[in-house]
């Protein structure tokens, strides 16, 4: 199993797949329409109004990487803007998650970083407390560890523990062979009201 593998399967299949697959709240949304991202979890902790731990995160990311930010929730700040986004994709990170906003969105959308988020705000961060990195953080009412998986898409961001991931994507793949399955009768003339035997 590799991070990638996910990336064929919607947010919704795996939340249908195992109840060990977390959804983030509503707010966190994507800059990208229909750009999905998937890969481990780089964590980082912040203050509101501050980055420094974005910086050191980015400098020790691998390839693949999803960087996920605790941001406290903020809705002021922008910790996160086009030159990080430009560090992101020199060091091939898959994408970046903040619960909190972000700066210079036109910019990072520009460079076709997806990055999920609060929002926006293009207020000015400091890097004078150093947060920390690969730590667990809460991000979007979900706990999420260091090596998790995420998968995000238009509908949001699930979190995967690791040690669920082989039995999610063994588990998920049945999913998307059921509704292909529920398609092709639906495509056959049947309704879902019958399929699903509802007339009980």
């Amino acid at each position: 199993m590799i991070p990638s593998d996910f990336i064929a399967f919607p947010t919704g299949n795996l939340c249908n797949a195992d109840a060990a697959v977390r959804p983030l709240i509503s707010q966190i949304k994507p800059l990208l329409p229909g750009r999905r991202i998937a890969g481990r979890a780089r964590t980082v902790r912040i203050t509101p109004g501050q980055n420094g731990a974005i910086h050191r995160a980015v400098h020790v990311a691998n390839p693949g990487d999803v960087l996920v930010v605790d941001g406290g929730a903020s809705d002021r700040f922008g910790p996160f803007g086009d030159l990080l986004a430009d560090g992101c994709k020199a060091k091939e990170i898959s994408g970046a998650v903040f619960d909190c906003t972000i700066r210079d969105s036109a910019d990072i959308a520009a460079l076709g970083f997806q990055v999920f988020c609060r929002g926006y705000h293009p207020e000015p961060t400091a890097k004078d407390d150093p947060g920390e990195i690969d730590v667990a953080v809460n991000v979007g009412g979900v706990s999420v560890s260091p090596g998790d998986i995420i998968v995000g898409d238009d509908d949001g961001v699930v979190v995967i523990p690791a040690q669920s991931a082989e039995n999610v994507l063994r588990k998920v793949a049945q999913v998307a062979e059921r509704e292909d399955a529920i398609r092709a009768r639906i495509l056959a003339g049947e309704t879902t009201y019958d399929i699903f035997e509802l007339d009980h």
